[in-house]
């Protein structure tokens, strides 16, 4: 059965389904609101057949319905806004009602009591929707204008109000990514006026985080945030939705301009944004400083009509130039930076590792002493004759030449936002909406936005960003209750980076070229290098990136909704085409590894040799890897959605939400099947890399309930369960598509992307700083992936109940139980693990006492200990060195599994004050745990995320967006105009917006670093590892017997105020100047620790855990979009 014919029998089915029961879904739809209500008499009895018009205040477009035999009607399909409510029925006087607020996703309600004849009831409400939900089961919250507008945020993206809402909390790395109720933060919904604006590719809104932001805040009207039972519209979601809807034209003009300004220089320094210079001793000395941050914005916004009552316009732009050097740092300078001893203490001589203490033998008296007889000793053995001392003046004078490359990094960020909009009421009947947005951010040194970050000052890497997307909707009222919606969207995102030119004098120096003049590097980029408590230098090892991705989706949705009696009818379909070109290949210009300095140091020394028997020894890295193969590849996914929904009015205190989404969606064929110049894509060694998965069972099912036990609106109980599918992002199915492990060639390169890993003793290891020069010389048997059969999309079970209760005056209290399920959550597994025969001991050792585990503790684990085979010739025209895996043709071949399972508990309560004489407030609290056992949320994929992949009990723990303590506070005042004169210019119309959000410190891992190259046996042989990690799986670097997540940052808090003056100009017109300061009381928040435990340190005759005594300091202190130091903006507004 072809695509269409398959969408097309699931959406007849569906309608067949939505018509048997008589019924459908929510009376508004993800662009828009609804108002509803039961008309009286004066009595109490109803009223049937009364006529009820409902006209837009701004647009003056009209819509009437009639009441049905319990008195009840509903009006569906109406943008948000204010609107006035018109009431008649024979026999009995008028009602009206005006400045009706109607907001997105949610029923108004309006109830009215109709005089006798001959009278006219009218009701001025203000703007304000009801204080409580009785209406139905959605778990979400709407940030209106008035929060938009006035509540001071430190970046102006839709996740700094999203996390405004219980159940939200940022991700670890705060770069704005946000998880629902523990779930990936790459399983969100993303969406402007109904249609999708994420990007498939990496799962995350359109532009990434980079960008400044993607939607000038002054084209939205308002954000509702989705965190659990929302309608079945939405989709392509195992967390939450978060819906923009953006501003339109009426028949008045209006709109504002503004201009923001803010500097580092008024606000504080960050104690972790420091300056490693080298004293006139010798010594290191790191010192704080404030690098120069300034950031201008700037843009307005017009609306208006065109044709009176017809045509409206409305367009937006915004002008965002941020100029914020960064600051290359090592990632634990103190204990980078430390300097050997010049000479020996008394009685302490150079010897061979002491693999208890992991100092020398007998014991130096401190590591770095140890590290500098280290070099002495492997430069001697390589020929070069070393002393002490000597090796001491190398070691001092590596690191202050590799000094040179840390410090201050200019770094700028441009980005402009054009947004028209044209609304056009063809008639009464028909109303249409063309909207575009157009985003170009570039950023030189962008890559890394932290303000201080652990890579040298020619390797941030340059970031840019062309986003466009048009968004076209048809709303038709084809009878008073059937109205109709069509949506149309297509947009490109395409976003590139590239490497920093030139690179720093060291890195042309000693990375491009050997001293002996007979090695230059054939790619013209240097390699990238990193060193464990230091900093990555080089070419990034994620660059070159000329598309990565050029992204072009195009959707189409039609939505239906029915009015019948007590039931409203939602059923539609949603198609999502998305087209991917990518042009990158990972580590194409190689990576080097390196567990300390002494070692990278004996490699920088004997690279540079010119004796060429010297050079070849300059092996003395942790790992090495590179890449092959083509550099573009391109494909289509299709996701299509099939929903109907049934909204029951089961009595005018209990309604009920039930319905069903079916989510599908199809992956490209794999390129397998696709012949390159005759040559097979796919590899024929594992036949899996031929198949793609097929998940045609995601049938989600949703009901949900709201009551009103007192029938008065005052209390309010809700509850409800759904099941919510996500998708497989692109980056993960490129990977499966890509890297194959395929090396057959064409023109001289492999046909798949071949990912090649070394270790410093393996066959075909370049001598550093070479790089491998063609896939013919690689020598060690690449790495493969594919899906495993069976392959699931992710799922989540959601579930809450909430109690609300109306205070009065404005205010309601509640509570809730909120819950999640994540089921076939995607992981990562090596499939080429040979099965451990030998397990191996170590011991710890610690001289400082300070380590979670006591010194001398031993504890046992399997060990992965590599084979030995024959070299292999079935993979590619080349022989190659047998992997000593069970496939001895392959390295790790990576299989994309969906075994994940995540849980989340939690209970939240608030209090909510609604805009009500100057004043509004919210405050939440939640407390919550989130549990998995590995839910990964890393795009493409990684090799191995397993600790042991024999026991996934190990990493059953706390997940990493574990927050059980969250506590969000804001609100907004607006002194009254209590003078009147000229004088009121002066002392009316002050504004304080005091914001406030706390938690717990996220959870981290305690790791180990280096490889067990030469592990001893509990057997007493001597094992090779196959990989890093105490047990040599190269998968999660953890220490086993520590659990996962079980340490954690100390908690986060951040206070911002903003201070307004408005002054009048007439009516609805004012001028406004503003003061804001984030972080305003400059609380530390650690964003960054250093997560590296242990050393692993083995050898034939003992294996050790040596601890790291920087483990736990922290590294990076308010260096994200989610925290920065104590900042302050001034800006000025006006608005008409």
């Amino acid at each position: 059965m072809t695509h269409q014919k398959f969408v097309r029998s699931l959406a007849f089915a569906c309608v067949l389904s939505a018509a048997a029961l008589g019924s459908a879904a929510h009376a508004q739809s993800a662009v828009d609101g609804a108002v509803g209500g039961t008309v009286h008499d004066a009595t109490g009895a109803i009223v049937p057949s009364a006529q009820i018009t409902v006209t837009n205040n701004g647009t003056n477009a009209s819509q009437t319905v009639k009441s049905d035999d319990q008195g009840y009607f509903r009006a569906i399909h109406l943008q948000p806004g204010s609107y006035t409510i018109e009431i008649s029925a024979p026999g009995f006087g008028g009602y009206k009602s005006s400045a009706v607020v109607v907001q997105v996703g949610l029923l108004t309600n309006v109830d009215s009591n109709l005089a006798p004849a001959g009278t006219t009831t009218e009701v001025t409400v203000t703007s304000e929707v009801p204080a409580i939900n009785t209406t139905s089961p959605d778990f979400n919250t709407v940030i209106d204008l008035q929060i938009l507008g006035n509540l001071p945020v430190n970046n102006y993206r839709w996740s700094s109000y999203a996390a405004l809402t219980p159940g939200v909390v940022s991700n670890t790395d705060g770069f704005g990514l946000l998880s629902f109720r523990g779930q990936s933060v790459l399983q969100n919904n993303i969406t402007i006026d109904g249609a999708d604006n994420n990007q498939a590719f990496f799962g995350e809104e359109r532009g990434r985080t980079r960008a400044g932001y993607s939607t000038a805040q002054s084209s939205i009207q308002e954000f509702q945030v989705n965190t659990s039972n929302y309608t079945v519209e939405y989709g392509r979601a195992v967390g939450g939705v978060v819906n923009s809807i953006t501003k339109s034209g009426t028949n008045k003009f209006h709109g504002d301009l503004y201009f923001r300004d803010r500097d580092a220089g008024w606000g504080t320094k960050s104690p972790t944004t420091v300056l490693t210079t080298q004293n006139s001793s010798g010594a290191f000395v790191s010192n704080v400083i404030k690098p120069k941050d300034w950031r201008k914005q700037f843009g307005g916004s017009i609306g208006g009509p065109i044709l009176r009552d017809k045509l409206f316009f409305f367009f937006a732009g915004d002008r965002f130039i941020r100029n914020f050097p960064g600051t290359g740092i090592a990632t634990s300078p103190a204990s980078f930076f430390a300097t050997p001893d010049a000479v020996l203490p008394a009685g302490k001589v150079c010897g061979q590792t002491n693999p208890t203490t992991g100092g020398t033998n007998p014991a130096a008296p401190s590591t770095i002493d140890a590290a500098a007889c280290t070099l002495a000793t492997n430069l001697s053995n390589a020929g070069i004759v070393t002393s002490y001392a000597q090796a001491v003046t190398r070691y001092t004078g590596g690191l202050a030449d590799l000094n040179t490359m840390l410090g201050p990094v200019p770094r700028t960020g441009e980005q402009t936002i054009l947004f028209p909009k044209v609304d056009w009421q063809i008639n009464g009947r028909n109303r249409a909406s063309f909207e575009v947005n157009r985003l170009n951010w570039a950023s030189p040194a962008g890559i890394q936005t932290q303000a201080t970050n652990n890579y040298a000052t020619r390797s941030f890497g340059d970031d840019f960003v062309k986003l466009t997307f048009g968004v076209a909707k048809l709303d038709t009222t084809i009878t008073n209750s059937l109205v109709n919606q069509l949506r149309y969207q297509y947009g490109r995102d395409f976003e590139y980076e590239f490497a920093q030119t030139p690179s720093t004098p060291y890195e042309q120096n000693n990375l491009l070229r050997n001293g002996a003049g007979n090695y230059t590097n054939p790619l013209g980029l240097p390699p990238a290098v990193f060193i464990t408590n230091g900093f990555n230098f080089g070419t990034a090892t994620f660059l070159q990136r000329s598309k990565y991705p050029d992204e072009r989706r195009w959707q189409v949705a039609d939505t239906a909704n029915w009015s019948r009696g007590s039931h409203n009818v939602k059923f539609g379909v949603d198609y999502l085409h998305t087209y991917d070109l990518s042009t990158n290949l990972r580590t194409q210009y190689g990576s080097f590894s390196y567990n300390n300095p002494q070692s990278y140091f004996t490699d920088l020394i004997l690279g540079q040799s010119t004796n060429p028997a010297v050079q070849v020894r300059a092996k003395n890295y942790n790992s090495y890897q590179q890449a092959f193969g083509p550099l573009s590849f391109d494909f289509v996914t299709h996701d299509i959605g099939v929903f109907a929904q049934d909204e029951w009015k089961a009595s005018p205190r209990l309604s009920i939400t039930y319905g069903v989404r079916y989510e599908l969606q199809l992956l490209p064929q794999t390129f397998a099947g696709v012949p390159v110049n005759g040559t097979s894509f796919g590899s024929s060694a594992i036949a899996q890399t031929g198949q793609m998965p097929s998940d045609k069972n995601n049938i989600a099912p949703r009901v949900g309930f709201a009551f009103d036990p007192t029938g008065n609106g005052k209390t309010s109980i809700r509850g409800g369960f759904g099941i919510f599918y996500g998708r497989t992002i692109n980056s993960t199915i490129y990977s499966a598509l890509t890297s194959t492990g395929n090396l057959n060639q064409v023109n001289g390169q492999p046909v798949s992307q071949a990912t090649f890993n070394y270790t410093s003793t393996q066959a075909g290891a370049p001598s550093f700083p070479q790089i491998v020069g063609s896939i013919g010389t690689a020598g060690a048997a690449p790495a493969s992936t594919f899906f495993q059969p069976g392959f699931q999309n992710p799922y989540s079970e959601q579930f809450d109940l909430s109690i609300q209760h109306d205070l009065g005056w404005h205010t309601m209290i509640g509570a809730s139980y909120i819950g999640a399920l994540g089921r076939k959550m995607p992981n990562f597994v090596d499939a080429n693990l040979p099965t451990p025969t030998n397990n191996v001991t170590y011991s710890v050792a610690d001289a400082t006492g300070a380590g979670p585990l006591a010194a001398g503790r031993q504890f046992s684990t399997r060990f992965y200990q590599r084979g030995t085979g024959a070299n292999c010739t079935q993979n590619g025209p080349n022989s190659f060195a047998n992997s000593g895996r069970p496939n001895g043709c392959f390295g790790a071949i990576t299989a994309i599994i969906s075994q994940a399972a995540s849980s989340y508990h939690a209970v939240v309560v608030e209090a909510k004050h609604q805009f009500y004489q100057g004043l509004s407030f919210n405050v939440n609290y939640t407390y919550s745990h989130a549990l998995d056992n590995g839910v990964n949320s890393t795009t493409f994929t990684s090799t191995n995320a397993f600790t042991d992949p024999l026991n996934p009990s190990l990493d059953y723990g706390n997940s990493d967006n574990n927050v059980p303590h969250r506590l969000v506070a804001y609100a907004v005042y607006t002194t009254p105009k209590f003078v009147h004169g000229p004088l009121g210019y002066l002392l009316n119309s002050y504004e304080i917006a005091p914001s406030f959000a706390g938690q717990s410190g996220l959870p981290y891992s305690a790791a180990s670093s280096g490889t067990p190259t030469t592990a001893r046996g509990d057997n007493g042989a001597a094992l090779s590892a196959l990989g890093g990690g105490v047990n040599g799986s190269n998968g999660a670097f953890r220490i086993p017997i520590l659990g996962r997540n079980t340490f954690r940052l100390p908690r986060t808090w951040v206070a911002d105020l903003r201070l307004s003056k408005r002054f009048d100009i007439r009516d609805n017109m004012n001028f406004e100047l503003l003061i804001e300061s984030f972080n305003i009381l400059n609380h530390y928040n650690t964003t960054q620790v250093n997560t590296s435990a242990y050393n692993v340190t083995t050898s034939a005759t003992g294996n050790s855990l040596v601890y790291n005594s920087a483990f736990g300091t922290r590294t990076a202190v308010n260096s994200n979009l989610a925290y920065s130091p104590r900042q302050v903006q001034v800006g000025a507004r006006f608005h008409f």
